[in-house]
């Protein structure tokens, strides 16, 4: 059985999944999504709101540790006129409100993201299907960019082929390589600094050349790249940052 719950932490409301089994002891764990909060089953009400606080007194206390963990649960706000900086260039949001069921966005001469949205639809839900027509809409617009730089680093560093490369709004990897050698990145990278969607790009070609990551795979990134370390660190840091 799971439950819900959420509190807030500087203005921001963090979801909470408690989850009742058999077990002997209690588990906080902070996933991508939610705090995960694992319980015995044979905890009556009480035992279980004070499980609550002391996840929450956890919860407080990572969070000042490491601010990047809270990050990942703060919902990002689409305004109209808002500049939005993307893949090294400027794009100026244009929201507007339709008598429609879905969004839809395209991106004009003059570099104006143009969003219609439903006239009927609440802010919150709107952010999220926002989000989620931008990332289509860029990774479109900036797919033969992607290319030509995964090609670039093929070309000097593997000479593997490549069946197909793409964009997609992954949330839970940077990066994939397929042993049908198609190659997906992450639309979220084209917040990115440059130098770390390089080392994305390099880290999914050397999969072509070893489908692992063992340390011939390690020694071939660290061969292209050798400061790829400070890129993983990057990441890391402020990798939850990076949504649309």
């Amino acid at each position: 059985m799971v439950r819900s719950a959420s509190f807030v932490f500087d203005n921001i409301t963090v979801p909470i999944k408690i989850k009742m089994e058999w077990r002997k002891t209690v588990r906080y764990s902070i996933a991508k999504k939610s705090i995960n909060m694992l319980l015995p089953k044979f905890y009556d009400k009480a035992q279980v709101i004070s499980e609550y606080h002391k996840l929450k007194n956890w919860c407080f206390k990572e969070f000042k540790k490491n601010p990047s963990l809270l990050e990942r649960f703060k919902t990002k706000e689409y305004l109209d006129k808002h500049s939005i900086e993307i893949f090294q260039q400027s794009f100026i949001l244009r929201i507007k409100k339709e008598p429609r069921k879905t969004c839809s966005a395209h991106i004009n001469k003059q570099k104006e993201v143009i969003v219609k949205c439903p006239d009927d639809i609440a802010f919150g839900d709107q952010n999220r299907l926002i989000g989620m027509v931008l990332s289509r809409v860029f990774s479109n617009f900036f797919i033969k960019d992607i290319k030509e730089r995964v090609m670039h680093y093929n070309r000097l560093y593997f000479n593997e082929a490549i069946d197909n490369i793409k964009l997609k709004n992954n949330q839970s990897n940077w990066g994939s390589c397929s042993t049908k050698r198609n190659i997906n990145l992450s639309s979220r990278l084209l917040f990115a600094p440059m130098d770390v969607l390089d080392y994305v790009i390099i880290h999914e070609l050397a999969h072509l050349k070893e489908m692992n990551h063992s340390p011939r795979f390690w020694n071939i990134v660290r061969k292209v790249m050798p400061d790829y370390l400070e890129k993983e660190a990057w990441l890391d840091k402020h990798g939850n940052s990076l949504k649309f």
